[in-house]
Order: structure tokens, then C-alpha cells, then sequence
């Protein structure tokens, strides 16, 4: 039976004739019997999504002390555990439990942010039909749509959502909405003719969609494939099957992490190299003085400070109606280099809007021009567009019905139109074969009745005989056929769907005959753009990012709409990157920014491509059919309104106002955390670094200027507090008219910074120690090299102001958390309980005198040392 399966959910059944698929599927237009249902669904399996095994919240826990950093501290934790069982006196255990309370802190925060289940497949079987209407022994019934096997026939009304995927075997008006698995905006006409093999998935005519929705009409279905063989199973498949990458973002952090993790080691071997030859202090006090170094080396506050930034950013995101899933999507945002969008519902509203009518005297752009309703040939046309078709106004939910014609019935009920004065006496529905509808209306004091027509000019004007013109009717010539032939086509240019407008007088008795119609007007209809979503782009290049476009519409649509956002050029067919090489589709992709007819691989395609020259690509889309495209994306973003379930689910954000803008808004908050983040690195590592090299040359002379306690108390308080306070920090001037960032968040520009200010704070603070040493003792000393660090810092963060052009005291969170650190720190030198926990003495005005002439130097130093790196290595 396997080949059976196989074949079935093989075969091209769009080029199949209704009765092939009937043979093919051994079924009938009565469709199957109840006993071979059952036998078919335990071939089949059942008609639903397999989702891939939830990812428990355990692991997703676990996963938070994965990270080198945070191997790190577990490492220098275990190493004071260690001393406090060694050492005769004590503490230790303190020392360690406060590392390990900032790593718990630290993976609690990680695990609250990140903490989703994975949603997308359940999302995406909500978008199966729960139940259907099936003909099983040739009676219909309600079933479960789970049971629904190949080879059963299902009955499709307006409304309806398709449970499976299938070939149409009768259609009555049938139009179904696809634009959430192919992108097309306007709903499909739906037929039993066959088409190609090869034709593209938005262009089978006489195939349904599992997910899609039923908009008009009625018909019936062959289903032919059903769960994961479906097309919505197929993007299912690929979603579960793609692995995510770390973000650029957690690349560098996990590479700055094992540089430091590697530093530590080479320090602490250093050192016991360095007593092993002089002898100067024992095994244990070596054995202190590494893990000193260790705790030195580590910045214990950098995980608890990004964690902690990116939180926030998340929460001023959250503002400006992005939602992030995921912490760090917050800095990658700031690093965009393409944006790749969808049209329907993105850049356009989603919505036809009546844009144009047009006669031989002229355009009238309806939005531009107060409409009379009395005037002709308007008058004639506004009841076209409002009674010869099939939409209502609903009291709560506003116009419903087909796009097309809900756009036609806000048209004409906009203008005034007198339409509940008539009353429908008939109607010859729409066809994809006939191409126009025509409805019989009579008007309660009038004699005749009228025959209203609208459709495709090809369809109508043939059967018009004269013309309506604001002087009255007239016959129509050839040369004004031809004219409004070229007036059809001018507007088709611009990406407006058009529609002619036809009427005659009839008693209201008469035939529906379509002929011998009088010519009113055409209709011109678009998708318009959102209003925002032109100033988004303009952002979006003038920050140096480029937008390109994808979309399911023919691509006279796609190059016109591009052209009215300010994205130029022409529009490619996705199906001519099919094929090429490796080389030329690299070249089209780059030199294009439209892609029309494209399908969900083709968008993948696009965006590997992209990704292979660009560090992070952007994803915005609100289908089904954009769900493997979201998850490849660097960033994938979904629409909240308008967005399905599993397009919000397979997001990394989510814009809750379905507003372009708000991607720039992201993109700008973005950089604002990645230049935060940078201050981070450069305000942490240098104290940092400068902590080591003070130990380590005072090392070298049998000395250990501060305790590893003082230390940590360094790292973890003093710095922790004032360099949250930094995430407050506003984006810098300009900082949208700057090309994305290339260079990580430890740089070569950096670095250097890093070291040279390092090196100068080792000289003042190892002077400072070597003076008190030689003034005082030993503890008076530390004490001074102990001060030296916490004030040193807060200078430090002066200088990196001024480096940036902040001004310096507008951040008052920053400075409070300062004055808070500074009083803390007068608590340890001069209550008893501080100095004994921390080993420190009070110092006196003479201490304090030298210590600050110091400090002062260094600031100089500093700020002097910072100008010349920028000038050598360029911008940090």
C-alpha cells in the first residue's frame, strides 16, 4: 500500500482532468463509503500537523549555564570553595555564594525572557479546518477534519476554511482567499479546468488549499493529499527541520568570553610561575592570589549587565508596539543590512480601495475631488459599483465580502449613492469564463428596472451599443472603443485593477439579457500603499539599509507599488532565479529589490543568498507561506494584526501595529543597545584589565594590593550598578544616518582603547600602592588601591561620556546609582562592619590627598589616551 501512499501524494494533480483524479484516487462524485474511509485513514493517518517534540522547560533552563562566561564564574566559584577548605581562615564561602547568586540571577533572567513553547506547528494546525462537510455513501455530513482521508469529496460554501489540499471539482462562483500561503491579495477564482505541471502554486486554477478560506461561491473538492503531505504540512516540515544560528550578537559575546576564559588561565599560570622562582609567598597564599586574578580577570557583572540591557530594550521596544521574543534580537535589530517584505498587508494596506473613475472626458481620482452623486455618467456608476454586487455593511465588522467588491461598496456609499432605494429582482453571478456579473434592480416609483453590469472591459464592452456622457447617451463609434481600450490599458500600467461599468433601461420583467448595454465608466482599484511604510523606506536608506521586496502578485503590480514606496527598478519573476548559477543568482539578487510570484523557497533562497554577504537579514511577513523565510531570517518579523498565528510563533518580533515604522523604530533602538553595550565592554574591561595588571605586577614584588573579596566587590557592585544605568543612555545624534555596523562589540579600535586606558589606570593605581605602602602598612595601602578602583571607575565613566558627546550629567539614573556606590563604599572604610569584612582601615585626609591627585592624573591621562587610539585605530 506504500506506493499507493506515495503516488498519491505525489502525483500533479492540477494538470489532472476531474475524471483522471477521480481514477487516480479511486473515488466518485458520491465520494467514498464510510468502510473505506476507515481503511484509507489507517493507510493515511490522520488529517493534522505532526509538530516536532516540545523543547522541555528544563533544557531551555540548562541552556542558560551553557555560556563560556558563565562557565567561567561557575569555574572561579569552585575555585574559592575550594580555598575556603584549604585556607585556615575563612570567607571564601561568601565570596563564592555571590558569584553564584549573579550566575542564577543572571540564567532566571535569560529564562524568563526566552521561555516560548514551540507554538508554530500548533499554530499552524489551528489553521485547519476543525471540521468539514464530506460526502461519505453519497449522503453529506458533518466530520472531523482530522478523519478526512484522500479520495473524499467536500463540500465548499462562502466562508469555509479548505481542510485539506485537493482538486476542485465543481465550482459555482468559487473564489478562495490564498493570500496567507502564496501572497496573492486577491482572492483565486477557483475552476475544474487543468493547468500546466509546472504552473506556479498561485496559478492552479482548480486546486484548494488546506488553511485557505472559502470567499465566495460554493463548489466541491477531490481531496488528494491531507496532514504533512499538505502544503501547509510542507512548510510545517520545513520549519521543524531548520535549525536556528546564533545571532552575530551571541557569536562575539561567546568569543569575548573564551578570550577572557583563555586570559585567565595564561594569568593564573603566570603566576605560579612567578612564585615557583621567587618563593615569596606560600603554596596556599599563590593559590589565593590566582583565584584573586581570577576574579579579577572575569567581569562577574557582564552577563547580569547585557542580560539586564537587553531586558530593558525589550521594554522600550515593547513601547513602540515591537514585541522581541527573544533577548538578544534586541541588539541584532540595530545591525540590520537588508529588510526583505512582504506587499499585501506590509507595504499596502491588505484592502482594495476605489482609486479612479474614468470616462473619454477624464480621470477622477476619488480622493482628491468631492464626488456628486447626481452628476452623469457618475451617477450611473456609483449604482454599478454599489448594487451589482454581492458585499454588505455589517454593523460591527464594516464592509464585508469579496475585497474587490467591499471597495466598490465603500465607494458608492461614500459618494451618496441612493442604493437602499432599489430593490434586486436578479442576478447572473460572476464566472472566470464570462468575467463580468450583472444584477436586475427596479426602483419602487419607477416603470422600468435597470440591468447593471460590471466586469473586465474585454467582457463588457462588446456587448455595449452606445455610451454614457455627461451630455447625455450617444451610440459608441469604434475610435472611442479604441480610446477606452487604451485608457484600460494605461491604467493597468499603474497597477490598478480595472472594471468597466454598464447598465440599460428594462421593464422590470424582462430577461436578463447582457446586450445592447450602455457604456458609463471604468473603475481603477489598488492595494494601496500604507502611508507609513513610504517613510519607513526612506529610513530604512537613509540609515544604510537596504529593503527589498517579495511578494505572490504578478510583478505589474509588484514593480508599481515598489515605485509609489521609493524602491526602484524593475520587478523579476522569483521564477527566473530557478536555475541559475551559483554566481548569476547572487548577481540578480543584488541588483534587484522586487521579486514577484514568489513562492516560500523562493523567499528562503533569496534570503540565503542575501545572508551570504550581509551579517543580518530582516524578514517581515504575516502568512502561512512566509513561515521557513521568518525562521532563516536573522530576524524574522511578524505582523500582529494582520499576521497569522504561525507567522507571529515563528518570529523573533512581532510589530503589534502591523507598521513598517515601527521596524526603523526597532532598528534605531537597536543601535542605541549596541552602542550602551559597547560602553559596557569598554567601561568593565578596562577596570578590568587594569585590576589584572595591578595584581600581577604587584605580584612580581611578593605583594596582593586587594583582596580577592575587594575585588568582587568591585565587580560586581560598583560596577554592575552604574553600568545598568548606562542602558538609559538616548541614541546619539545621528545615529539612523549611519551605514549598519560591521565591527564587534570588542573591535580592533576597541581593544586598543581597552589596553592603552588599562595600562595607564595600572600605572597610577600600582604607584598609589607602592606611596601608601611606603607612607603607612599594608592594609592602609590596599585600602587606598581599593578606594583607588571604585573612584577611578566613576571617573572612567565621565571620559567615556565626553568620547561619545553625551552630555554628562542628563543620565540621573546613572548618577544615582553612582552616589549610592560612593556611600556605599564610605560605609566599608569608615563602620567597623565594613572594614572588617573587607579588610580595610579609614583613611585620612593625607590618604585621600595623594589618592586623588592621582586619580586626577589618570583622568588627564585618560581622556588624552582616548583621543589618540580613536585617531590611530578609528571610531570605537
Amino acid at each position: 500500500m506504500q506506493s499507493s501512499v506515495e503516488e498519491t501524494t505525489q502525483a500533479s494533480w492540477h494538470s489532472s482532468s476531474v475524471e483522471d483524479a477521480f481514477e487516480g484516487l479511486a473515488s466518485s462524485a458520491s465520494g467514498l463509503s464510510s468502510a473505506e474511509a476507515a481503511t484509507r485513514l489507517a493507510t493515511y493517518g490522520p488529517n493534522q500537523l505532526i509538530g516536532a517534540p516540545p523543547v522541555s522547560a528544563l533544557k531551555l533552563l540548562l541552556d542558560e549555564f551553557r555560556s563560556p562566561l558563565v562557565l567561567v564564574l561557575i569555574g572561579a566559584a569552585a575555585v574559592l570553595v575550594g580555598v575556603e577548605f584549604v585556607a585556615e581562615e575563612s570567607g571564601h564561602l561568601i565570596d563564592a555564594g555571590l558569584i553564584a547568586l549573579i550566575v542564577v540571577l543572571n540564567a532566571c533572567l535569560g529564562f524568563s525572557q526566552n521561555y516560548r513553547a514551540s507554538r508554530g506547528i500548533e499554530a499552524l494546525n489551528r489553521l485547519a479546518a476543525p471540521s468539514a462537510t464530506v460526502l461519505r455513501d453519497g449522503v453529506a455530513e458533518q466530520v472531523d477534519a482530522k478523519v478526512l482521508v484522500p479520495g473524499d469529496v467536500v463540500l465548499l460554501e462562502e466562508g469555509s476554511r479548505i481542510p485539506a489540499d485537493g482538486r476542485v471539482i465543481s465550482s459555482i462562483d468559487l473564489s478562495v482567499d490564498e493570500a496567507a500561503l502564496t501572497g496573492e491579495s486577491l482572492p483565486v477564482r477557483k475552476n475544474t479546468q487543468p493547468v500546466s505541471a509546472d504552473a506556479a502554486l498561485a496559478e492552479r486554477f482548480c486546486m484548494a488549499y488546506s488553511g485557505t478560506v472559502v470567499m465566495r461561491g460554493r463548489g466541491r473538492m477531490l481531496i488528494a493529499r491531507t496532514g504533512m503531505q499538505t502544503e501547509v504540512g510542507g512548510i510545517a516540515a520545513e520549519v521543524q527541520t531548520t535549525e536556528s544560528e546564533p545571532t552575530v550578537f551571541q557569536r562575539e559575546i561567546s568569543r569575548l568570553a573564551a578570550r577572557i576564559g583563555w586570559a585567565v588561565a595564561v594569568l593564573i599560570g603566570i603566576v605560579a610561575v612567578l612564585q615557583l622562582v621567587t618563593g615569596d609567598l606560600s603554596l596556599l597564599e599563590t593559590f589565593i592570589t590566582a583565584v584573586a586574578l581570577a576574579v579579577a580577570a572575569v567581569p562577574e557583572g557582564l552577563p547580569v549587565v547585557l542580560t539586564l540591557a537587553l531586558a530593558f530594550g525589550t521594554r522600550r521596544m515593547l513601547e513602540r508596539k515591537a514585541l522581541v521574543r527573544s533577548l538578544p534580537v534586541v541588539e541584532i535589530v540595530g545591525a540590520a543590512e537588508v529588510i526583505c517584505t512582504d506587499k499585501t498587508g506590509t507595504v499596502t494596506e491588505g484592502r482594495m480601495t476605489m482609486r479612479r473613475v474614468a470616462t473619454l472626458s477624464g480621470e477622477l481620482d476619488t480622493q482628491d475631488i468631492a464626488l456628486d452623486a447626481h452628476a452623469e455618467p457618475l451617477a450611473v456608476s456609483l449604482l454599478v459599483a454599489g448594487l451589482c454586487n454581492n458585499a454588505h455593511r455589517h454593523p460591527e465588522h464594516g464592509y464585508v465580502g469579496d475585497p474587490t467588491e467591499t471597495a466598490l461598496l465603500e465607494f458608492a456609499v461614500h459618494a451618496g449613492a441612493p442604493l437602499d432605494e432599489y430593490e434586486r429582482k436578479g442576478e447572473v453571478p460572476f464566472t472566470s469564463e464570462r468575467r463580468m456579473m450583472s444584477v436586475a434592480v427596479q426602483h419602487p416609483v419607477a416603470a422600468d428596472g435597470l440591468l447593471l453590469t460590471k466586469g473586465a472591459l474585454e467582457a463588457v464592452l462588446p456587448l455595449c451599443t452606445s455610451i454614457r456622457t455627461p451630455d447625455g447617451v450617444s451610440p459608441l463609434s469604434d475610435e472611442e472603443r479604441n480610446a477606452l481600450l487604451g485608457q484600460n490599458t494605461g491604467l493597468a500600467g499603474q497597477a490598478l485593477r480595472v472594471l468597466a461599468f454598464a447598465y440599460k433601461e428594462q421593464p422590470a420583467d424582462a430577461p436578463m439579457a447582457e446586450e445592447g448595454l450602455t457604456f458609463a465608466a471604468l473603475g481603477a482599484m489598488s492595494d494601496p500603499p500604507r502611508p507609513e511604510a513610504t517613510h519607513a523606506i526612506e529610513a530604512a536608506h537613509r540609515a544604510g539599509i537596504r529593503v527589498v521586496m517579495i511578494t505572490g502578485d504578478n510583478s505589474l503590480t509588484a514593480a508599481a507599488i515598489g515605485r509609489e514606496v521609493g524602491l526602484d527598478g524593475e520587478a523579476i519573476e522569483a521564477k527566473e532565479l530557478d536555475g541559475l548559477d551559483e554566481a548569476e543568482l547572487k548577481r540578480v539578487i543584488d541588483e534587484t529589490s522586487i521579486f514577484a510570484r514568489a513562492e516560500p523557497r523562493h523567499k528562503v533562497l533569496i534570503l540565503r543568498t542575501l545572508k551570504e554577504d550581509h551579517d543580518v537579514v530582516l524578514m517581515t511577513g504575516d502568512g502561512v507561506n512566509d513561515a521557513p523565510a521568518l525562521h532563516n531570517a536573522d530576524v524574522g518579523v511578524a505582523m500582529g494584526i494582520k499576521g497569522t498565528d504561525v507567522a507571529r510563533d515563528t518570529s523573533d518580533m512581532v510589530l503589534l501595529d502591523d507598521n513598517l515604522a515601527t521596524i526603523v523604530a526597532a532598528v534605531e533602538e537597536g543601535r542605541r543597545i549596541f552602542r550602551n553595550i559597547k560602553k559596557f565592554v569598554n567601561y568593565m574591561l578596562t577596570g578590568n584589565l587594569a585590576e589584572v595588571l595591578v595584581i600581577l605586577v604587584a605580584t612580581i614584588f611578593g605583594y596582593l594590593p586587594v583582596t580577592a573579596v575587594q575585588i568582587l566587590w568591585i565587580n560586581l557592585v560598583t560596577d554592575s550598578g552604574p553600568a545598568v544605568a548606562l542602558a538609559s543612555d538616548p541614541a546619539p545624534q545621528g545615529a539612523m544616518r549611519e551605514p549598519p555596523r560591521h565591527g564587534a562589540v570588542l573591535g580592533r579600535s576597541m581593544a586598543a582603547l581597552v589596553g592603552s586606558v588599562g595600562v595607564v589606570i595600572t600605572i597610577i593605581l600600582i604607584a598609589t600602592f607602592f606611596v601608601g605602602l611606603r607612607l603607612w602598612d599594608l592594609e592602609t595601602a590596599r585600602t587606598m588601591t581599593f578606594t583607588g578602583f571604585v573612584v577611578q571607575e566613576y571617573l572612567r565613566l565621565l571620559v567615556i561620556r565626553i568620547q561619545e558627546g553625551m552630555p554628562i550629567w542628563t543620565n540621573r539614573w546613572l548618577w544615582a546609582s553612582v552616589s549610592v556606590s560612593l556611600l556605599m563604599q564610605a560605609v566599608i572604610l569608615y563602620t567597623p562592619i565594613g572594614s572588617a569584612a573587607f579588610g580595610t582601615v579609614p583613611l585620612g585626609l593625607e590618604q585621600w590627598g595623594i589618592l586623588l591627585a592621582g586619580l586626577l592624573v589618570g583622568f588627564a591621562a585618560t581622556t588624552v589616551t582616548g583621543k589618540l587610539v580613536v585617531r590611530r585605530f578609528g571610531p570605537l
